[in-house]
């Protein structure tokens, strides 16, 4: 039987694991430089694929504001803005559902760094980095997130 293209060849590991084998068209320039930086990582390509195709259905969710996600929200402000630091900790009890947990670092006798784990909806995170963000004294929001699945 003769494949057509866009056929996939599945092979089975372990009794619910499953993979595929696929090709890919790519430049040469291209599939150089990703052997040479996983090379240099020691790891194998298939995994270097998967974990790139993980990020990238996380950034897509992330920017279409769709399905969950599990990350920190890092928040860089001036804890001597008077009432910020309470209007932190009240912010994340109004998001009980998706605030895990958080860190509270001290830089400097100004300026404080707040990491905030959150685990849900990209929807609910992205609202809560609005309201932080748009406090007087937050100097910078950073979100990393990742798949849940």
């Amino acid at each position: 039987m003769s494949k057509k293209k866009g056929d996939v060849e599945e092979e089975s590991l372990e009794d619910s694991n499953r993979v595929v084998r696929f090709g890919v068209s790519i430049p040469i320039d291209l599939l150089k430089e990703f052997d040479e930086a996983i090379s240099q990582m020691g790891m194998k390509r298939s995994k270097a694929i998967r974990l790139a195709m993980r990020k990238f259905l996380a950034d897509r969710n992330w920017q279409c504001g769709s399905g969950d996600v599990v990350g920190t929200v890092n928040i860089l402000y001036d804890h001597e803005v008077r009432g910020l630091d309470e209007y932190l900790t009240e912010i994340q009890h109004d998001y009980l559902d998706i605030v895990i947990s958080n860190t509270h670092i001290h830089l400097d006798k100004e300026h404080c760094m707040l990491i905030i784990i959150v685990k849900g909806n990209v929807k609910r995170i992205k609202e809560l980095i609005d309201k932080v963000s748009s406090k007087k004294g937050v100097k910078q929001v950073k979100t990393v997130v990742n798949p849940v699945s």
